[in-house]
């Protein structure tokens, strides 16, 4: 059995975590912090793995198989614009929920 994947989200950002000194000075620390939401299609089953890491370090690795709980979780993390592409874009590869 093959397994089929497919990214559904990828989001990456640099945040500045500190001020060295006076405002306005040239150097601030920043750290980079990326979201990546993909589908594993096995067969009938579909399975989401949500990953968020900072910098080289993960944060948060989940793995969902219930739509619902996945839609709950990433209300925390996601816009509301950025669900609704999310949901369009499952509904095109013909997720279903159940």
């Amino acid at each position: 059995m093959s397994i089929k994947t497919e990214v559904l989200f990828n989001n990456t950002w640099n945040v500045r975590i500190s001020d060295p000194g006076e405002e306005g000075a040239q150097s601030h620390f920043f750290e980079t912090i990326y979201l990546m939401l993909t589908a594993y299609f096995e067969g009938e089953n579909v399975r989401y793995e949500f990953v968020r890491k900072v910098e080289d370090q993960i944060k948060i690795k989940r793995s969902f198989t219930e739509l619902g709980e996945l839609f709950k979780f990433l209300g925390d993390y996601l816009d509301p614009v950025s669900l609704g592409n999310l949901g369009v874009k499952m509904g095109n590869l013909g997720v279903k929920a159940e």
